[in-house]
């Protein structure tokens, strides 16, 4: 009911003694820990948040989440004053701390470590923290998810799930809580399992917490929502296929290579076993491999207007066997001063390895055509975006051709229509990788640590360049290739090839 008011008379509400009173000063009859929940999301979402996952506890807890108590190890007595604090001071609403997704984290962290901690801790103390979970039940099932990011819901979803498993109180709105959960599941998972947010890492935070709620589900003797079945059986082929030869995900969508071990975990965990997906049509993404070496297409449409997303239709990535040549420049791990700063810089087009055009980011892609052809080991991908229309009335086409044996790689990006105006198609090569300009220019020989090197080679001005890395989430010096140019009405072909060297 108090979902239907808006916003303003909802937070009136929210701060009243009435509401406060209405959320109860007893403790629940009993509380039975959700069985089956292993916890394995939390590192995940941390990651999905860009922040390193916590394992001891702090003085005052500062993000309301609690993460830290995914550590089965953490002692009581360590534990519980931190806990006690925080029910000092905040329990009852508040605008940031109770926000559904932050107080449904906090709900599914305090339930999961419920029985170590309650076990060493007074009667009272008991009682306090049992009427805190309560409270925070109630709220939750009232609690407004709109404007949350779409992936942050299933936060949502899971500590209503959980609430209602482990109180007898909460119990009665299971049914409704599965069906709006089923209901979310079939609306942000897409048909080819990709994710709405078209984030390799929020992909795979969203598949952890269904894994973890399937899980749960099935440790109860109950059966899990159909959509949730069909959804973890899409989501494990697309995310193997956004990762490179080291495991890794490919730098898309604020996600770092560093990801192998986590992806492994979840991947693990769903018991799936399906392969690498090669295309997927409805999130926009494709995948290029033969021999050792593989190629990541971002094709994608922009689903949904965010500010925070990365700007780089037509950006691809290129590794070989467990080494990344040519890479985007990642997503940098914090959450100080310069965090807003750094992420508008490496959300943007030109830290991508695509085309910019006259130094700007590109617009939403609300049009874009998309062709593969794979024929007898060798693999082509053509696409062309209307990410530059808006601004400069041009139109993006690029075309990768990838050999049989994976030794061969041309691309060839063309600009159509506009008026006169200067762009740039940029190679952001990884950290591990040296590059040097052969004399008299257009090639560039580029030689990874142990493997066989690669030529870099283009009829148009090639430059090579300083550039930034987060590939770990952490700022690191490399390089880029980069070639410039002038686009002139109707049309600007630009070639390029990188070949091993034998």
């Amino acid at each position: 009911m108090i979902a239907r008011f808006p916003a303003s008379i909802q937070t009136a509400i929210f701060r009243s003694d009435a509401y406060n009173m209405l959320l109860g000063q007893t403790s629940p009859a009993t509380i039975r820990i959700p069985k089956g929940n292993g916890g394995f999301s939390t590192a995940v979402i941390s990651y999905a948040e860009l922040k390193k996952p916590e394992s001891t506890p702090p003085t005052i807890e500062q993000d309301g989440q609690f993460r830290w108590l995914n550590n089965s190890n953490i002692e009581a007595i360590l534990a519980w004053p931190v806990i006690s604090h925080w029910l000092s001071v905040h329990d009852t609403w508040d605008s940031v701390y109770w926000r559904a997704d932050i107080l449904a984290a906090r709900l599914t962290h305090w339930l999961n470590a419920f029985d170590g901690i309650s076990a060493a801790i007074d009667p009272d103390a008991q009682q306090q923290w049992g009427k805190s979970i309560l409270r925070h039940s109630r709220h939750l099932g009232r609690a407004p998810i709109d404007g949350l990011p779409l992936w942050r819901k299933f936060i949502v979803h899971q500590g209503r799930i959980n609430a209602a498993l482990a109180l007898p109180e909460i119990e009665p709105a299971l049914e409704q809580y599965l069906t709006s959960f089923g209901a979310d599941v079939d609306r942000q998972i897409q048909g080819d399992g990709g994710h709405l947010e078209r984030s390799p890492i929020k992909a795979l935070a969203v598949l952890a917490i269904l894994t973890e709620i399937r899980d749960t589900l099935l440790g109860h003797h109950i059966e899990p929502p159909r959509e949730l079945i069909s959804a973890i059986d899409r989501m494990t082929p697309f995310i193997k296929g956004l990762c490179h030869g080291d495991g890794g995900f490919a730098l898309i969508g604020q996600s770092t290579a560093n990801t192998a071990t986590l992806i492994d975990a979840v991947i693990k965990a769903t018991g799936s076993k399906g392969r690498a997906m090669t295309s997927a049509p409805h999130t926009g993404f494709h995948r290029l491999r033969a021999g050792q070496t593989t190629i990541i297409v971002d094709c994608g449409k922009t689903n949904i207007q965010d500010t925070a997303l990365s700007r780089a239709p037509g950006a691809f990535e290129l590794s070989v066997g467990k080494v990344r040549l040519i890479s985007n420049c990642g997503a940098r791990f914090g959450d100080d001063k310069n965090q807003q700063t750094w992420a508008r810089v490496l959300n943007s087009t030109a830290a991508h390895s695509t085309v910019v055009i006259k130094d700007t980011n590109a617009g939403p892609v609300t049009d874009v055509s998309v062709n593969r052809k794979d024929h007898e080991g060798a693999r082509l991908i053509e696409m062309r975006h209307d990410a530059y229309v808006r601004a400069f009335r041009i139109s993006h086409q690029r075309a990768i051709y990838l050999d049989d044996i994976g030794s061969d790689i041309r691309g060839e990006d063309i600009l159509t229509g506009g008026a006169s105006q200067p762009f740039s198609v940029r190679f952001h090569l990884h950290p591990n990788i040296r590059a040097s300009m052969v004399s008299g220019g257009g090639e560039v020989i580029i030689k990874p640590p142990k493997s066989r090197g690669w030529r870099f080679t283009s009829r148009d001005p090639v430059m090579l360049e300083d550039s930034i890395s987060f590939y770990d989430g952490v700022q690191h010096r490399t390089q880029k290739i980069i070639i410039l140019g002038n686009h002139e009405p109707d049309e600007t072909t630009v070639k390029w090839r990188f070949s091993m060297q034998r």
